[in-house]
């Protein structure tokens, strides 16, 4: 009855919600239902089971990897067939030129050489404009005459909240002209050359000149040897200092990097990404350099940033409109200077105000720095000739902070690289108070300011810098001029011919002239481009107008000064031609020799060519000496001074000083005098040696100060203005001069010398020594003694003191200086003590003690401990010890038993009793 019941419902008969009547049997409703619906889903789930059954599919593994092979090959295929339709739409020009922009030849049926495809950018609308957010930004495009090599490009874009708009260009190459002629390459044309390009030949197809012999720059291209990327300078000649120049800089690990800030621009040049793509666009083209694609966003609510690519690196920057401020970042690895940028930079990027009647002018800041590695990659580099790689480089160029940074001039002379600049340093001089100085007028108080009535003390300083070390700076003229001049002007009873050895700016022969006593003055310098120079941006050196010689002398130049006579030869080869040991053995006549000779020229510990032979040849070094008078003094600056760290020269980077200085010694000079000037804008102290061809002539450099005053009073001429003759130098300067500094010291006495005795660096090495223990004047306490009954008092130890322990040595080293002057004056007296020695018997040995110190500082080191004394023990009980000499033994062992028996009393206890007058 059951199974009739469930077919009923499954035939559409049952009816749910009411009774059923199957075959005159009634079921309940709910019992009913849930029978009805186990038996419904067991049923339907059979019925799928079925259609499952029916409808399934069997795929082997063989058949799934042949279906997804054909679908990469079908895929490949059109994307293939797709890429050469698009290129053959949009790049006819490229096909039509693959061949002869590869092989230099439009005869494809000689194209014996792998193709290369030149892709043009990818299309832009307006003719190579990008078109968005009403802005139309410029491509990039090819610089004539460059070959630009195929590059590929990846990018990715963030969609930030901060950037409003985004554009990308690429570089535009149809406007090319690379390698448009048959196998050949520019080379940058004549103002690009270092030399000639090599050939004979008329024709442009042999040396780059047309047949009416223009020359157009275009020259031959040998196999595999066009230049990539850079405008090849041709060359039939090479240097030693070819790999200075950074013609080949692609190719090394090394570049320039220049930094560039410039505040007070116009905000809507600043806030436009079209006019600042266009400025650095030509920029670029001005620069020589390629750009090959750049991205600019413009940012919310305001300013711009944008990245080039450059062939040879990168360039970058940043705008705050609403402050009026562009950051810059230029970075290249080519041969091509950077700095001549600058002025281009200033005039594309330094745009004025437009909202104001009067605007600022925009201030430029700017650093320039060597970037990578040279040495080791670039053979046969070598630092000190490469001028930006020197105190030029370190110390103006590298200097971002520098208010004012303005190079003057920038040339190179047959012998030399001569760099001028004008530079404010913020840490020394106010950039404001530069500016109030500038103005002039009495009505208004910027027109009447301290500052704009003195403008002399706050102006820029002026550099020279040769081969890129500096040699002389304006505020630093003074104390470095007539610390090297005077010094040794003083020390020479009456100079009358001197000769400086370099000196081209005049400020040495400015100071020479100075001295009454001066009958005539020799300058040798070998640069005679420098001289011109000097004379023309560095006026205030060679300026002698001031100088009051009386009579109608007007002279404003000191190389105009009938006293004055320079000659443009090699110093060398000139002082050993004339005053060589062969020549002088064979000169009679000594009106050509010097009384002073001062030696103005380059860095002694520099390698550079022109200062080489001046300090490593013992020829030369002798010629000097030979052409001194007897009384002759010689006097050279030796760059920077010595740190107490340094090693002794001849092993340091003083090399160079150490040969000079040990030459010198060789050939006669006996008296050599070293000291320092911290004054001379130099960056650190500068060191000069003074050297005396007589040794009695040592008493005129160390006279003390009024002795020095009074010559400088007498020695002198005045001045037409009234002001110092001196700006720097005086008396007490020059006795500054008389001790060598500790580093000086502490590094002569490093030497390694052999055979020989140090004695005057072994007093202060034991002084200071660490197997000598320093102990104070307490160690010892005054007790009686326990020698005997009658011994007095006596030494005791309050501590036990080791071995070689030095007692009091704070309280017992004396030392003091005398003058000649006053040498002299005791060495009168000594004379008299001995021949009143019978009348006045102690006069004689007190002017002993006094003379013991005369001849410079002498140390008493006090008592040294023999061996180990223990605390409480007594010491100097041996009486005898302080006994005299063997003559008067017998007296002082009479007085000594009478002190003990009681016979007689001690010095001591007869001056407490009172009975000693």
């Amino acid at each position: 009855m059951a199974k009739n019941a469930v077919e009923g419902v499954r035939n559409g008969h049952g009816n749910s919600g009411k009774k059923s009547v199957v075959n005159g049997q009634t079921t309940g409703q709910n019992g009913e239902k849930r029978d009805v619906v186990r038996r419904r889903a067991t049923d339907s789930g059979d019925d799928a089971a079925g259609r499952r059954s029916r409808f399934s599919i069997v795929l082997s593994a063989r058949f799934l990897l042949l279906s997804l092979c054909i679908s990469v090959v079908l895929a490949f295929a059109v994307g293939w067939a797709a890429r050469l339709a698009l290129l053959s739409q949009l790049y006819p020009r490229a096909r039509r030129h693959r061949g002869s922009a590869t092989t230099g030849n439009d005869d494809d049926n000689n194209d014996d050489g792998p193709s290369r495809l030149l892709l043009p950018p990818p299309p832009t609308s307006s003719g190579g404009m990008s078109k968005k957010g009403g802005q139309q930004l410029p491509a990039p495009k090819v610089i004539e005459g460059k070959d630009v090599p195929f590059t590929t490009y990846a990018s990715k874009t963030f969609q930030m909240a901060g950037a409003a708009t985004s554009h990308t260009l690429h570089i535009d190459r149809t406007g090319s002209l690379i390698m448009s002629r048959s196998r050949k390459e520019f080379d940058g044309g004549p103002d690009f050359r270092k030399a000639s390009v090599s050939g004979g030949g008329g024709n442009d197809d042999d040396d780059g000149r047309d047949g009416d012999g223009r020359d157009d720059g275009w020259v031959p291209c040998e196999s595999n040897a066009c230049t990539r990327g850079k405008e090849k300078k041709a060359s039939s000649s090479s240097s030693d200092n070819d790999h200075n120049d950074d013609s080949d800089g692609l190719h090394l690990p090394a570049g320039q990097h220049l930094l560039v800030d410039i505040k007070d621009v116009d905000s809507n040049f600043l806030n436009s990404e079209e006019r600042l793509a266009v400025a650095m666009i030509e920029l670029i083209n001005e620069s020589r350099l390629t750009l090959l694609s750049y991205h600019c966003h413009s940012l919310v609510p305001i300013g711009v940033s944008c990245a080039g690519v450059l062939l040879e690196s990168h360039v970058a920057f940043h705008t705050w409109p609403a402050e009026g401020v562009i950051t810059m970042d230029l970075f290249t690895c080519g041969g091509g200077l950077l700095i001549p940028t600058l002025p281009s930079i200033d005039r594309l990027f330094g745009v004025p105000s437009s909202s104001v009647v009067d605007p600022v002018r925009p201030t430029m800041l700017w650093s320039h720095k060597l970037r990578g590695f040279r040495e080791g990659f670039a053979p046969g580099y070598v630092r000190s000739t490469n001028p930006l790689d020197g105190s030029l480089g370190r110390y103006v160029l590298g200097k971002l902070d520098f208010d004012v940074k303005r190079p003057l001039l920038s040339t190179t002379t047959a012998h030399q690289s001569v760099n001028i600049y004008e530079v404010a340093d913020p840490n020394i001089r106010d950039v404001s108070m530069y500016r109030r100085s500038l103005m002039s007028g009495s009505d208004g108080e910027d027109g009447s300011s301290y500052e704009s009535t003195h403008p002399e003390n706050f102006g820029p300083d002026k550099i020279l810098f040769l081969d890129g070390i500096i040699q002389s700076t304006l505020y630093g003229d003074a104390p470095y001029h007539e610390s090297i001049v005077h010094p040794a002007m003083l020390v020479h009873p009456g100079p009358r011919r001197v000769a400086i050895i370099g000196g081209g700016e005049g400020a040495t022969l400015r100071e020479v002239l100075k001295h009454k006593s001066v009958e005539e003055v020799i300058i040798l310098e070998i640069d005679k481009e420098l001289v011109g120079i000097c004379a023309e941006h560095m006026p205030e050196w060679s300026y002698c107008g001031d100088i009051d010689r009386g009579g109608s002398d007007v002279t404003t130049s000191c190389f105009d000064d009938p006293r004055a006579r320079v000659m443009y030869a090699d110093a060398f080869v000139w002082f050993v031609d004339r005053f060589g040991n062969d020549a002088a053995a064979n000169r009679e006549d000594d009106s050509e020799k010097f009384d002073v000779i001062i030696m103005d020229a380059l860095d002694p510990k520099t390698s550079l060519e022109i200062a080489g032979g001046l300090y490593d040849s013992t020829s030369f070094v002798d010629s000097l000496f030979n052409g001194l008078t007897e009384k002759g003094v010689f006097v050279v600056q030796m760059g920077k001074s010595r740190m107490i760290t340094d090693p002794p020269d001849e092993v340091g980077r003083f090399k160079n000083t150490g040969l000079m200085i040990k030459a010198l010694e060789q050939s006669g000079f006996e008296s050599i005098h070293t000291y320092d000037e911290g004054h001379s804008h130099f960056h650190m102290p500068w060191s000069y040696l003074v050297a005396l061809k007589d040794y009695k002539s040592k008493a005129g450099w160390h006279r003390n100060a009024p002795e020095f005053q009074i010559a400088l009073q007498q020695r002198l001429h005045r001045t037409k203005s009234g002001q110092p003759i001196l700006r720097y130098f005086d008396a007490t300067t020059m006795v500054s001069y008389q001790v060598p500094s500790r580093a000086q010291e502490t590094t002569y006495c490093r030497q390694e010398v052999k055979d020989e005795t140090r004695w005057d660096c072994d007093e202060i090495l034991d002084l200071y020594s660490g197997d000598i223990i320093h102990l104070p004047l307490d160690t010892l306490r005054v007790g009686k003694s326990g020698v005997g009954e009658r011994a007095g008092r006596g030494l005791f130890a309050t501590r036990d003191i080791p071995s070689r322990a030095s007692i009091g040595v704070e309280k017992s080293v004396k030392g003091f200086k005398l003058p000649p002057s006053t040498w002299s004056v005791i060495m009168s007296f000594v004379e008299w003590s001995e021949e009143k020695s019978n009348e006045f018997p102690f006069v004689e040995d007190e002017i002993a003690q006094l003379y013991t110190y005369a001849e410079g500082q002498q140390a008493m080191y006090g008592d040294v401990t023999l061996r180990d004394i223990e605390r409480g023990e007594e010491v100097l009980t041996d009486y005898l010890a302080f006994g005299g000499d063997l003559d008067g033994l017998w007296e002082d062992v009479r007085n000594l038993r009478g002190w003990c028996t009681g016979e007689s009393v001690g010095e001591i206890t007869d001056y407490e009793e009172g009975t000693l007058a």
